[in-house]
């Protein structure tokens, strides 16, 4: 019996190890995008991303910006993400939000061979809030 007991107490360990380990990995993972939804005062100051965003103890707020000149580029006029420099071809940067999807989108008047082209591209996919500061990912 005394065996037995050694052998449920080790498994038990065991389990409550793995189980904390998950909820670690998980919760890391769920930090991927979606900064807007702990971000406030988000606007656009060309080429940055300015925003209010609460740090891990969801009380404090911290003041954040990130230059998206350096992961969103413009190619023939299409925004996309692993791109750099997308300012350097795109006017009329401004915010929106999707009302479909509610999307924290980033829109612009993009050049391309023939013209201009209406780019847009959400930024939640890519953006995140780490302890209160916007982070790419």
């Amino acid at each position: 019996m005394n065996k037995v007991s050694k052998i449920i107490k080790i498994a038990l360990a065991f389990l409550f190890a793995f189980v904390l380990s998950f909820n670690l990995v998980v919760e890391r993972a769920m930090a991927t995008g979606e900064f807007s939804q702990t971000c406030e005062d988000i606007y656009i100051d060309d080429p940055y991303l300015v925003a209010t965003c609460e740090k891990a103890d969801g009380v404090t707020k911290e003041n954040s910006d990130i230059n998206l000149n350096e992961y969103i580029g413009a190619k023939d006029g299409i925004l996309s993400w692993g791109g750099k420099y997308f300012a350097d071809t795109c006017d009329d940067i401004a915010l929106a939000q999707s009302l479909a999807t509610k999307e924290l989108l980033l829109t612009a008047q993009c050049k391309k061979a023939d013209g201009i082209e209406q780019s847009d591209i959400e930024l939640d996919a890519h953006i995140a809030n780490i302890d209160g500061s916007l982070t790419y990912e």
